[in-house]
């Protein structure tokens, strides 16, 4: 993948080789790429007892002296995980202090066969086809630590935000920014894994991470669609910001949604099931005066005039309704001018159903 770029409510997909895919939404579960040492012999030596996974490779080194490089938690917890294996387990850092939380130092340099090189800095990694020593410096020396496996853990680069021809939120080592549901700050684009910002790196976490947004991904379609269908008129681009800042709401039958007299702070669009509208009457009985169906929208009167609810909403069935808040709605309508108009006749017509 070469990189991503928005287009009205499509997202367009450039590959490698030129091929150009669209989308209503993307995914971005590009992950990133260890930080490398540098060194004579890391690249050679990569897969030959040069690793950045000691999950992925642990077990190749049974009984083997390993070396562990780096100071931080990813380190530590590699390198807990490497004691299983290893008959002698090195954990080089070119400081004298790790960075890695008390616990984890506390667990794995405790364990007889773990031995701390610190200031240490390794120089070379070297072998006979496979590895079998480094060469690291400290206090100004040069000294060779035989060891049959390097696993490196000195940091970590997510990419996934260089695919992008627009801004994208991403924080100050590059992670994109999600929230809850792996909505990224482009409308249709998620985020999952190790590309975003989170605690942990791990299968399980991304895996996760990947169902929340294949979930949330495909609602963000229905909707998006739903207001293409009943605002027509609304710029493709403005659809998708809006779909993908609404809020999905389930109600059971009988459930309010809105009551008369409340103040006005969102706008509804139904997705499925009906709702009806209702005011209370001179001897104080609800009056039916409005239903809604699929593609109906309700709670535009208070908004547009400022004022508080004109009726009671309830759910007649099972209902499922699409919620803006008051931003999302006048975006809607500052959008289209032939959205505001239809907008506008239809509370009009309501107004004119007020029964106080």
């Amino acid at each position: 993948m070469k990189e991503i770029r928005s287009e009205g409510d499509r997202k367009i997909v450039k590959l490698e080789d030129g091929t150009e895919l669209s989308a209503y939404a993307v995914i971005v579960t590009v992950g990133g790429e260890p930080t490398k040492l540098g060194v004579v012999g890391e690249k050679e030596y990569h897969g030959r007892g040069v690793s950045y996974c000691a999950v992925c490779d642990g077990a190749f080194f049974k009984g083997a002296d390993l070396a562990v490089i780096g100071g931080g938690d990813s380190a530590f917890q590699e390198g807990l995980f490497l004691t299983r294996f290893a008959n002698k387990l090195y954990v080089v850092h070119r400081r004298n202090d790790f960075r890695a939380q008390a616990i984890l130092q506390d667990r794995l340099l405790k364990m007889d066969k773990v031995e701390p090189l610190t200031p240490a800095e390794v120089k070379e990694i070297g072998g006979n086809g496979d590895v079998k020593w480094i060469d690291i410096e400290r206090d100004g020396k040069r000294e060779r630590v035989k060891v049959e496996g390097v696993f490196v853990f000195i940091g970590f680069k997510p990419v996934g935000r260089h695919l992008f021809k627009e801004h994208i939120d991403h924080d100050k080592n590059g992670y994109l920014i999600t929230d809850q549901y792996m909505r990224t700050s482009i409308p249709g684009v998620y985020a999952a894994g190790d590309t975003r910002a989170q605690l942990a790196k791990q299968i399980t976490t991304a895996v996760g991470d990947a169902t929340t947004a294949v979930l949330h991904a495909e609602r963000y379609i229905e909707e998006l669609k739903d207001i293409e269908r009943v605002f027509p008129g609304e710029p493709k681009d403005v659809a998708a910001e809006t779909a993908s800042k609404a809020d999905l709401l389930v109600f059971a039958p009988g459930e309010v949604i809105l009551r008369e007299g409340e103040p006005a702070d969102r706008f509804y669009m139904v997705i499925k099931g009906e709702a009806e509208a209702s005011q209370t009457g001179p001897d104080g009985a609800q009056v039916t005066i409005a239903r809604f169906d699929p593609g109906d929208y309700f709670g535009e009167v208070g908004l547009l005039n400022d004022a508080p609810r004109i009726a009671t909403v309830r759910a007649k069935t099972a209902l499922e309704v699409m919620a803006l808040d008051r931003a999302a709605f006048s975006r809607l309508l500052e959008s289209s001018q032939a959205t505001k108009a239809e907008v506008r006749r239809v509370a009009e017509g309501r107004e004119r159903l007020d029964r106080r």
